[in-house]
């Protein structure tokens, strides 16, 4: 294989043959967008989800029902991702105000600590 030898693509969940049961994705991180909205970057672990599904997020004082915006893998646009892909998505029904903050050195910053882990989770 050469220095310019092209790997194989990998498989995305636009070309998926279908889900693998339902959709399950782990939050590691949210940040506020300005101009964009709130996205929760993390993995896809089952399943596969796609641009205008709705979701429940799951968060400690019971679920949020959000849609799905839109979605990046490796920093470019995608209608869909599938389990094993890392993704950005952003959900519209949570508000950036509704990402925790705390007192930092600057004034209050926003901390995730408490999203991290969470689930998204939505049926086939």
């Amino acid at each position: 294989m050469g220095i310019f030898s092209r790997r194989p693509a990998a498989r995305g969940a636009a070309d998926a043959d279908g889900p693998a049961g339902p959709f399950r994705f782990t939050v590691e991180r949210v940040f506020a967008v300005p101009a964009r909205g709130v996205v929760f970057t993390g993995t896809v672990t089952s399943g596969t989800v796609r641009v205008g599904q709705s979701a429940q997020l799951r968060l400690a004082d019971g679920p949020r029902t959000v849609t799905v915006e839109a979605i990046d893998v490796r920093r470019r646009k995608r209608t869909g991702a599938a389990a094993g892909e890392e993704a950005g998505l952003y959900l519209a029904g949570f508000p950036a105000a509704e990402i925790p903050r705390v007192l930092g050195h600057c004034g209050a910053v926003q901390d995730d600590s408490a999203l991290r882990g969470t689930e998204i989770v939505a049926e086939p």
